[in-house]
């Protein structure tokens, strides 16, 4: 299992590596809440605790299916899982999406309290329509997410907040490109605080182990 101190040191240091490997964090984290200096609750997560990274705690407003504004704040009383990427990654983001799938079908009826947002770092070829189709093949309630031109903006601040590095690599034209991006996830609880980094190379198992906790 991970431990914060190796974790805060990886968003600490941007090392791009290669299209859709394992990338880190490039912004120093938020201070911590007045919160965070009560004692936490005791978890046994496969992945990072990351309640005192000052990851997240804000709301935002996405483009889901049909461009209906989707807001984090939807989802309080679920545990949310924040997926970002892009739908012509060539292996990372559906590998996550897959391993989220499985581990959702493990929890059974508890799968039901998950909500999984795909985040788009991609949006000139994600579109809403695009992203309506990607997410939902691999698992019907899973979300895709986006912004239009007007609002790319939005979907900086969300990528800022969860320290997630992006970089366009050029391809052999202009529409033929990959995008470098940190390729962990984060569990968010019922309240909506960010509570565990999961890294790409976590199993379904140890994700619905995780996961299991926070709906416990």
């Amino acid at each position: 299992m991970l431990n914060i101190q190796n974790f805060l040191a990886v968003l600490t240091s941007a090392i791009l590596l290669g299209a859709c490997q394992p990338q880190s964090a490039v912004n120093n984290a938020q201070p911590a809440s007045a919160d965070s200096a009560k004692p936490l609750h005791q978890y046994n997560f496969e992945g990072s605790d990351v309640r005192d990274a000052g990851l997240g705690g804000k709301d935002f407003s996405l483009l889901g299916s049909d461009g209906k504004t989707v807001h984090l704040r939807d989802f309080q009383g679920k545990i949310v899982v924040l997926v970002f990427g892009y739908t012509h990654c060539p292996d990372v983001c559906p590998t996550n999406l897959l391993a989220y799938a499985d581990a959702i079908n493990q929890l059974g009826e508890q799968g039901k309290q998950v909500q999984v947002l795909f985040i788009t770092v991609d949006p000139l070829r994600d579109t809403p329509q695009v992203m309506e189709a990607y997410a939902p093949a691999f698992n019907p309630n899973f979300i895709g997410l986006t912004v239009d031109k007007q609002h790319q903006q939005e979907l900086n601040n969300v990528i800022n907040q969860y320290k997630i590095a992006v970089h366009k690599v050029a391809g052999s034209s202009s529409s033929e490109y990959l995008m470098d991006h940190s390729t962990g996830t984060y569990l968010i609880d019922k309240q909506g605080r960010t509570v565990v980094y999961e890294p790409h190379s976590q199993t379904a198992a140890q994700l619905a182990h995780d996961i299991k906790q926070l709906l416990d």
